[in-house]
Parts: C-alpha cells; structure tokens; sequence
C-alpha cells in the first residue's frame, strides 16, 4: 500500500490518503499519478499562480530501490508559462528520502499565509518560517536548512530569486544544481509562499520479492556497464557527448535558430569541456554518473548539461565556454530554466539586431539579462514572461514552452514529436532525436514510419517517468526489464504489454487535461520560422520542419481528426 501526503498551506494542515494496487497498476507512480491527481483535484481553468492550483511532488514504485539510476521524482502541476499540465524530473535523494519518509507523493494545495517552508518526516509535516529565507539564493537556502538540528542530513527543494519573483519559467532547485527546470514550476511555489521543502525520511523500501530484484539488478547494471553509451560516453563526456554531432549534420540552433551549423561549436562542445572536468557524480543508485563539475577561469559549475550550452551557447552566439559556465550558476543559484532563459534571451537579441543593435556573444550582456530576468528589472520586467509573450514575433517555442536543442527543420519525426507534446516543445516526451541524429539508424530526412515511431516513443517514456528510472537506461534496458523491475518490487504482476498500455493510458489522460484547458488541433504545431525560413547552411540547408504525418498520428492513436481521444478509445484505456 502507498501513501499520498496532502498538505494545505492556508490551513497549516496536512492528512494522508493511501492509493491501492489496482491504482498503482493503471497509473503506476511518478508523473501518471501525478496527472491522475491534477486531473481529479484540479478544476478546470484554473489560473496556475492563482492558490487554487496544486504542486505535486511524485516518486515512482523503483524510486529509491536498488534498481539502477532510481534517484529520479518528479513534480507536476498546470504550468504558468504554457497552461498545460506539465511535470519536470529531477534527479539526486529527495525522491529516496520521501520513500523512506513512507510516501510516494506529496501534493500541496493554497497559499501560505506568510513566507514558509516545510519539513516533512515520517512524523508529519512542521509548518516553518522562510522569512529569513526569502530573498537567499538556491544554495545559501539550502544551506541555511541543514543548519537546523536534525535536518543535517535532509534532502532540499527549494526556489531562488526568480520563483519569489513570479518568473514564469522559473525553477525548482535540489542540492544545489539539480533542477525541476522546465514549465516555471518554481514560480507555482513562489505563488503559494512557499519557499524549499525538507524531507528526511528513516524508514527502509520494503521489496515484494526481494531475491528476484536483486537478481534482476544485476542483469540490468550489466547491460548498461555493456552499451557503449550508458558505460563509456555518458561516464566520459555527460550529456555534452552530443553537441559535436548536432552540429555536424547541421541541427545546433544557432542565433535563435537562424542557423544550424555554429561556427565556434568546438569551443563549447563535450570534447572542449572534458577538459575542464574536476570530478564526475551521480545520483542516488545511479549506474551511470553523467554529472560533471567543470571548472573554467576560476568558476566552477555543476550540471552543465548540453541544453544549457545550445541555449545559453550557440543560441545566443557565445563561444566561450567560461561564459556558459558562468550563465550555467546564474541560473542555479537563481532558480530558472537555463533552456527558457537562453532562447527567450536569443529572440530579444535577434530583435535587437533587426535595428541595428548586435549583441550575439556579448557575455556581459546576457549575463546581465539573467539577472534583470530573476529580479524582474528593467528589460527584465517583460523577458521573466517567457518568450512567447514578451517577444511573439521572434519566439521559437510550441504552447508557448521554448524549443530544446535539436533543429526540428531537418528532423520529421523529431518535428512531430515537439508538436505532440503534451507540455509543449520536448525532446524527452519521445526522444526520437536519439535515432535520427544521433545513432542515425533512421533517415532523418523521411516521414514514413515516423508517426508509430514517436507515438510508441511517448507511451514508453510516459510509463519510464511513472516508475521513475533515469531515461538514460532506456539506452540499455528494455519494456520487459522495467515491467519485471516493477514486478518484483511491488508484487503486482505486470507485463511488457501493460506497462506499454499504463504509458498510453498517461499520455491520453494528459491529452483530456490539456483539451479541457481550451487546447486543441491548432496547438499541435512549429513556430511559424521552422515552417517557412529553411536552414540557410550546412549539410540540413533548404530543410524547413513538416507536420504532414499528423493526421496519420491522430488515427494511430485512436483520436479524432480534430485531435480528440474518441470514446472507444478511451473506454479501451479505462477512462471513460
């Protein structure tokens, strides 16, 4: 049996609710317990800084066991920066110190009557002051934290500047440099006054068959050790690993994705960070440890990841690598998305250079920007909004959530996959970008195939973020290794079928969440640029991104013309 922690910040309350087999089976943990919670709880319209909204912490059922890279949690609520439902992941122990507290999920409803935060064990919830917190930065916040006798050792969640702040892509950060980055989910938190929670938990995760789920963590941490990218590249390079080849077939956005080739890749990519890496880490049982610390001219950064060097990189024009180091601790220390930071800084500077006013590259610049973003200062006032409003000419984003690094312009089923994307632009929802640029063990350049291919994608990463392991094992592990994984921890049995259909079930139940928000057909699409300016250079030239195989998705998935889950289909997931 599993325990949902509810906790009402006006009322300084809190209650526990426990959540059956039979529920865990259908929605299995993480981001689809996650939805079927907002779904339920959540009435529609609501507006997302408003105290009516819910902030969801998840694990999943293999959060916290032994089961390779099970660190992972996530949180979840209706984004203020696209008004979709939306969940961000988040590595580290907060998700293996909530297990331990003996909960799989925390949701959080109201608004603090003044500056809180919370601290969460196995004995409940204290309601604690933050007025002395309010205005810290992520690190000192955290700091500050395990400085209380007892909390030493907790695990932090916390917001910075930009989430007091309101900024709509603000984030969520854990120890420091991990962070819930995407959707603004920081600012949820600073909307509700709610400034870090601090769970420590004492308890053990008890394991239904026990003998069987070593055995099978064993088999599963030989597969990794054995694929070439989970035991050598990621160890090696991290997610930085890709930059290089991005840019070789012409798909690293460049200056707010006028280009797809940048001339000073070299300076930034995975093979020049190397050499700056003063250690490597994971998170908790990980298998893989792609963390890298990375030191350049006196500032050292932790999780410096690919996006933060295409978005706070080749987007903006900068080549130096010690600028994006720098930008990279801004935005942690901060609090905000380094992907919406960067390319919501890109269109106001390809704006800026429309009249005569170049600032592609100027580190001083941008790193000033970030700052004025979080403080909400001066330029800064309209930027904090998000591309999409502050700038809608010049934004390059889907559901107003700005686009990751890979061109979708040379990419058909990549393109298809950031249109469909229940919280806007991604490339995690179905990382089809992994077989067409990188691997290339499918043209790129070809439709056909494309719309079972990211439509199969979503609903085993939708499954994959419910239970929660690192996506990275995916690389390795297949549906029948995480089906037994869950088996064998839980004791409900579960086939590679059913986890693929818990998967689809998720991905439709967001789908309902979004169209009863006033989403529909017309929101599955690109931004006007990547539909009608070709890629001007390098080996992608002429390629502009098409959306011709959506119909043939929508029939794939059982949904209507107009983008609509037909009751047939629904009833077939159990939805009706």
């Amino acid at each position: 049996m599993y325990r949902v922690l509810w906790i009402d910040l006006a009322e300084e309350r809190f209650w526990e609710e426990e959540v059956g087999d039979e529920e865990v089976k259908r929605f299995i943990g993480g981001k689809g317990f996650a939805a079927k919670l907002l779904y339920e709880h959540l009435p529609p319209l609501v507006e997302p800084l408003s105290p009516e909204n819910l902030l969801i912490f998840a694990a999943g059922p293999l959060t916290g066991t032994p089961a390779p890279s099970s660190g992972r949690m996530c949180a979840s609520s209706k984004s203020p920066l696209t008004g979709t439902i939306f969940e961000s992941h988040c590595g580290g122990h907060l998700g293996y110190e909530l297990r331990k507290a003996g909960y799989l999920a925390v949701a959080i409803k109201g608004r603090a009557e003044e500056k809180v935060y919370l601290r969460i064990s196995p004995d409940g919830v204290e309601f604690e002051s933050a007025s002395q917190l309010w205005g810290l930065g992520t690190r000192e916040t955290e700091r500050t934290i395990k400085r209380e006798p007892g909390w030493e050792r907790s695990s932090i969640a916390c917001i910075g500047v930009a989430g007091e702040r309101l900024v709509r892509f603000a984030s969520i950060i854990h120890e420091g440099h991990r962070a819930f980055g995407r959707g603004g989910l920081g600012a949820v938190m600073g909307s509700k006054n709610l400034k870090a929670i601090a769970v420590k938990g004492s308890g053990s995760i008890k394991l239904a068959h026990p003998a069987e789920f070593k055995r099978k963590v064993r088999e599963c941490y030989a597969k990794l050790a054995q694929h070439p990218t989970t035991g050598k590249t990621l160890k090696l390079y991290g997610t930085p690993n890709v930059l290089a080849k991005v840019n070789y077939v012409g798909l690293l956005p460049t200056r707010n994705f006028t280009d797809g080739v940048f001339e000073g890749a070299d300076s930034i990519s995975g093979e020049a960070m190397v050499k700056h890496v003063t250690s490597s880490y994971g998170c908790y049982s990980c298998a893989i440890r792609c963390g890298k610390v990375v030191e350049v001219g006196g500032v050292s950064t932790t999780s410096l990841e690919y996006e933060t060097l295409y978005a706070l990189g080749s987007n903006v024009g900068v080549a130096e690598l010690s600028w994006v180091v720098k930008f990279n601790e801004l935005c942690n220390d901060l609090g905000m998305d380094t992907i919406s930071a960067g390319a919501t800084i890109a269109a106001y500077l390809e704006k800026c250079s429309r009249y005569g006013d170049a600032a592609w590259g100027d580190g001083e610049k941008i790193a000033a920007l970030l700052e004025d973003i979080a403080h909400r200062i001066g330029e800064g006032e309209a930027l904090a909004e998000g591309s999409a409003r502050a700038l809608p000419e010049y934004s390059i984003s889907i559901k107003n959530l700005e686009l990751p690094g890979y061109d979708p312009r040379g990419a058909k089923g990549v393109a298809l996959a950031y249109a469909t994307s229940n919280r806007g632009a991604c490339h995690l929802r179905a990382p089809v970008y992994i077989e067409e640029i990188l691997t290339q063990s499918v043209d790129r350049r070809k439709s056909k195939g494309k719309a079972k291919l990211v439509k199969e994608m979503q609903d085993f990463h939708a499954a994959l973020d419910s239970l929660i392991l690192c996506k990275f094992t995916a690389r390795a592990l297949a549906a029948q290794d995480y089906a037994e994984l869950f088996s064998f921890a839980t004791g409900i049995e579960f086939t590679r079928e059913e986890l693929l259909l818990a998967g689809e079930r998720i991905f439709n139940l967001e789908r309902m969440f979004n169209l009863r928000e006033g989403f529909s057909k017309h929101d599955d699409t690109l931004p006007k640029k990547l539909l009608t300016q070709p890629i001007p250079s390098g080996p992608s030239q002429g390629m502009v991104a098409e959306l011709e195989i959506l119909e043939e998705y929508y029939s794939l998935r059982g949904w209507s013309s107009e983008g609509v889950p037909t009751q047939e289909k629904l009833r077939e997931l159990g939805l009706g």
